[in-house]
């Protein structure tokens, strides 16, 4: 009996340890669950629904307004339509001056590197001229978390410089990729 109650236990510890998933994370709020959920943690962190861009959103896209790292910004959440899970994130902050999307570029990039600090990241340029990031967020225990990308684009109407941030959830990336393999 005692063998039994052991093993069970053993069981349902293994079983919990492996339902427990890391996530990443933006404005604190991991990058999964359904986009009901997500969208309350959104709204509980002063976010607000974007309802004329919502109009034009295809199913699986929502857009919301608030602030990023002291900026106004456009948050973009990305969802499966069948099940609604999120799967990846999309934040741009508009800038009237260049100067000012390439000041902001640089301390969100010098954060980020002081966060994930596992991260495997490449430098690259656009085909602007201005560098981008791309970074595979690893976590102390070695468990890759998801990707994140920044970049400025310019000459955004009527905006000159866009500042964008994208967080893409491993589980979610895995998803998709099985998805668009599954549709071949």
């Amino acid at each position: 009996m005692k063998k039994i109650l052991l093993t069970l236990l053993f069981c349902l510890v293994t079983i919990i340890s492996f339902g427990q998933t890391k996530h990443l994370t933006v404005l604190g709020i991991p990058i999964t669950g359904n986009i009901a959920t997500f969208q309350q943690k959104l709204i509980a962190k002063k976010f607000r629904l974007d309802t004329n861009e919502n109009k034009q959103l295809p199913i699986g896209e929502r857009a919301f307004k608030g602030r990023f790292s002291g900026h106004e910004c456009s948050l973009k959440a990305y969802y499966f339509p069948d099940d609604k899970i999120v799967y990846k994130v999309r934040v741009s902050i508009d800038f009237a001056y260049e100067s000012s999307a390439n000041a902001t570029y640089l301390e969100i990039k010098r954060n980020l590197l002081r966060k994930y600090k596992y991260a495997d990241t490449k430098t690259g340029r656009s085909s602007n001229g201005h560098e981008s990031l791309s970074a595979l967020i690893i976590d102390e225990e070695d468990d890759i978390l998801g990707n994140i990308v920044l970049f400025v684009f310019e000459n955004v109407d009527p905006y000159e410089s866009e500042l964008v941030v994208g967080y893409e959830d491993m589980d979610g990336l895995i998803k998709r990729e099985k998805k668009n393999t599954d549709d071949l």
